[in-house]
């Protein structure tokens, strides 16, 4: 210890001797990092696991030819292949999505890992080891016979010899099951239905069609590709890393979401961090005034507070990958819990969920500390003599007046955004960014110089205790401003989420109600692979009292660039199969949808139209990502803006000669509308009976269908709010942190007012009241900013059909109130300290 440097000696003795602020600080670290590191362990994790399964779903094989819509594979071509003196084994699968319901008559929920119908492949007859594993009973040998994975049969409590149902989208099967099965690809809660081979190919497909092609040989891919031009033929290991690739690029999600509000929880732990660093210097000024009169310099002393932040950042870092660690297996265990199980491969702990993290922590400590650090190293010999509180009146004019620069700056940029409505939703939303950077900095500059004004005006009567808190806080209004912060913006990207939020649901509620002119709705609920079978539409349509039904089918195109939805993955357009006037309010600008569905044609409407600068006969590119397939046809017609109907479409010959296999076309909504002066709950229970056989399709009223659409928003904004609430936690521990620090910092205070006849309960009372202010404080001019940029971004997004404001007010309500609590449950502890001051204190 005696070889190390003075300042890193000093370093390490100071953390070791206040280890209750080393505790208050590190916690800031661990709670950001903590996300930061939980996100990319969950993301490596993952792509292990798929990586595994993907590795045993190709090994064994030497050659895989994978099916695309342009260049279809068949049974024969596996047949011509095998037949080759060079291929030792071929192997041709193939899957369909379905519906499963139990023998309960219960639907089997997934949880979006889809439900899945494909032949039986015992061992012997696989190329991969990838193949299914008897567990118990027998391999499915004739019609009405099937096996199903022992998981999925463990979660809807199937056993052999129960009766299930699967429903594809073309017909509805009973089949026994007679063997429960092992597969090294399910996952989660991934449900396969395994049927004998030629079974599935007489009774379930069409009999040529297959997914995939796997071969073992000697067979090279260029004699393959030779053999079958522009058929999709690659090695084992290339398709295994392509598939890799793609699925890594959707895992991403993961690290981002959670990397994103652990940077949050960062930045606001970075005040608290800096105001801790801020109070540190100003307990130790006359120990620095010290060191520097026997001789140490201003960049030692600079120094020994960076190393200090250095092995803070360290130890909070560290502790954040150890509580990163267990962040994982909580998502986990919860998704699992709700039939969203990942495949479990173990965690995987790579060099990024380390690295990452140690140097977000470490970095974010050491820039928090800096400005502190470079006070220590400024302060004077001189001050080693002098006696007291070392405390001074910060001066806030310079930045109070930067801060209202700022602010003004920021209302104005926001406020343009907003208006401008002629440009694009992107450059808007780029501009509301900006501004609300700006206008967060100025509240940040400012806040210190509303501390002093707001507490410095001594208000008629309320006695001489809050006459001591408010001057406490206006005495340091640079600390008071940054521990208020942290709480302000926590609370502003609350209120922001809110308002969005609020508005969406009051946007999809106005837009249904004026815009959806149907009567009921058949959704495809929880399903997330399939959709709604094209029977069942015919099924509805053929009751009595409905005058129309109009299928929402999405296909993956796009027209000039633009979509009409997305999937999370690819972009998705709208295909016209009948006229949606009958089931939407539609105002049509030009052209028309007679015929609609067999017209050659697209449809946008007029803003999709104006940015894509055509009309009503002028020609547009539709294309597809899943095929090199596209066709340039005229745009039929052109409809008014409408929130509850798309801006992209397309018809559905045009769908049909881009995509005419039909695979990849989704049908999610059915929506119904009855015959005039039908009894509508009447035609409304005989949907409700027609859909019931098909298991897990929901039927719902048009008031349904809107809190149906709702909900959704909410349970997404539920995720929002739980992740958002960490930076209130870290709020709330700067406010503890900062009453703490402040009451070792006024302990000759405290003793004097104590010796003066100030009682115990009083001090207490006072440490609350500042403690309740800072955090009304914070909340409040959380909630102005918040109101603000909701606002703000609600109208950037208009064009996204948020076309309506709505604020929260419950919502609103609550945190005011909330903040008093957060006040004074934060003082409990700091309060008790300060009442347990001596009088004798005054003397020391």
């Amino acid at each position: 210890m005696n070889s190390l440097p003075i300042q890193r000696k000093l370093s390490l003795r100071n953390i070791g001797a206040h280890k209750l602020r080393l505790i208050m600080t590190v916690l800031a670290v661990v709670l950001g990092t903590s996300f930061v590191s939980g996100g990319f362990i969950l993301s490596a994790s993952l792509s292990k696991a798929f990586d595994d399964i993907i590795t045993v779903s190709y090994e064994g094989s030497d050659l895989v030819m994978q099916s695309t819509p342009d260049y279809p594979l068949t049974r024969d071509m596996g047949d011509d292949i095998a037949a080759r003196h060079d291929v030792e084994k071929v192997e041709v699968t193939d899957m369909q999505s379905i519906v499963l319901i139990g023998p309960d008559g219960s639907p089997y929920q997934s949880g979006g890992a889809g439900s899945w119908l494909l032949p039986f492949s015992s061992p012997e007859e696989a190329v991969t080891d990838s193949s299914a594993t008897i567990l118990e009973g027998r391999s499915p040998a004739s019609s009405g016979e099937a096996v199903i994975n022992a998981g999925a049969a463990e979660r809807s409590g199937i056993v052999p010899g129960d009766t299930i149902t699967v429903i594809n989208t073309e017909k509805r099967a009973e089949l026994e099951v007679v063997g429960l099965t092992e597969l090294s690809t399910s996952t989660g809660g991934w449900a396969g239905v395994q049927v004998a081979p030629e079974v599935y190919q007489t009774e379930f497909s069409d009999g040529e069609s297959a997914s995939r092609i796997l071969i073992r040989g000697d067979v090279t891919e260029e004699t393959l590709a030779g053999m079958y031009p522009g058929f999709d033929v690659a090695t084992s290991e290339e398709a295994a890393e392509r598939e890799t690739e793609e699925i890594s690029s959707l895992l991403a999600f993961f690290t981002y979401i959670l990397g994103a509000f652990g940077l949050i929880a960062l930045l606001v732990g970075t005040f608290i961090i800096s105001n801790t660093f801020s109070m540190i210097v100003a307990q130790r000024t006359k120990e620095f005034a010290l060191l520097r009169a026997v001789g140490m310099s201003r960049q030692q002393l600079t120094g020994s507070v960076l190393a200090e932040a250095v092995v803070i950042g360290l130890i909070g870092s560290a502790a954040g990958i150890g509580v990163g660690i267990g962040l994982v297996r909580v998502i986990v265990t919860v998704m699992e819990a709700f039939g969203l199980g990942f495949p479990d491969s173990g965690l995987a702990v790579d060099a990024g969920s380390i690295i990452i993290p140690l140097v977000v922590g470490v970095a974010v400590t050491v820039l928090s500390a800096w400005v502190p650090a470079r006070r220590a190293g400024a302060v004077h010999p001189v001050r080693a003599m002098r006696m007291g509180d070392q405390a001074s009146t910060q001066p806030v004019k310079g930045r109070s007046l930067a801060g209202a620069v700022l602010l003004l700056i920021g209302v104005v940029v926001t406020a343009f955004a907003a208006f401008m409505t002629e440009w694009s939703t992107t450059e808007r939303a780029v501009l509301t960014g900006v501004g609300a950077l700006a206008l967060i900095t100025g509240v940040v500059l400012a806040l210190a110089g509303l501390i002093r004004v707001i507490y410095t005006v001594r208000p008629p009567g309320g006695g001489v205790v809050p006459l001591l808190a408010g001057t406490n806080l206006a005495r340091s209004p640079r600390r008071s401003a940054a521990t208020s912060f942290a709480l302000t913006l926590g609370v502003a990207l609350v209120s922001v989420v809110g308002i969005l939020g609020a508005s969406i649901s009051a946007s999809v509620f106005g837009a249904i109600d004026e815009e959806l002119r149907a009567d009921t709705v058949v959704s495809s609920g929880l399903i997330a692979s399939q959709g709604i079978p094209g029977r069942a539409a015919e099924d509805v349509a053929a009751l009595d009292g409905v005058a129309a039904v109009v299928p929402s089918i999405w296909v993956p195109m796009s027209v000039g660039g633009k979509i009409g939805n997305t999937d999370g993955v690819s972009g998705l357009t709208l295909a016209l199969t009948v006229d949606p006037n009958a089931a939407y309010v539609l105002d049509v600008v030009a052209g028309g949808f007679d015929g609609i569905a067999a017209r050659p044609g697209a449809g946008l409407s007029r803003s999709a139209a104006q940015d894509l600068g055509v009309s009503v006969g002028d020609t547009v590119e539709v294309t597809s990502p899943v095929t090199t397939n596209t066709a340039r046809v005229p745009v039929v017609v052109v409809w008014e803006d409408a929130a509850a109907f798309t801006p992209v479409a397309v018809t559905e010959a045009t769908a049909q000669e881009i995509l005419p296999g039909r695979d990849s076309w989704f049908t999610q909504n059915l929506f119904v509308t009855f015959d005039e002066g039908a009894d509508a709950e009447a035609v409304h229970r005989a949907v409700v009976d027609t859909i019931n056989p098909y298991g897990v399709l929901q039927v719902l009223t048009k008031d349904e269908y809107g809190v149906s659409s709702a909900e959704q928003i909410r349970q997404l904004l539920a995720l929002v709010y739980a992740l958002l609430a960490l930076s209130v936690v870290i709020a709330v521990l700067g406010i503890i942190n900062t009453l703490v620090l402040s009451i070792m910092e006024r302990r000759h205070e405290f003793g004097m007012l104590r010796a003066v006849g100030m009682q115990r309960s009083q001090i207490g009372r006072m440490v609350t009241i500042e403690s309740v202010h800072i955090a009304v404080l914070g909340a409040v001019v959380g909630i102005i900013s918040g109101v603000w940029l909701g606002w703000c971004f609600v109208r950037t997004l208009s064009d996204q059909g948020i076309t309506r404001w709505a604020i929260p007010w419950d919502q609103m309500a609550l945190i005011p109130v909330a903040a008093v609590a957060v006040g004074v449950v934060a003082a409990i502890w700091p309060a008790r300290r300060a009442a347990q001051t001596s009088p004798l204190r005054a003397v020391e």
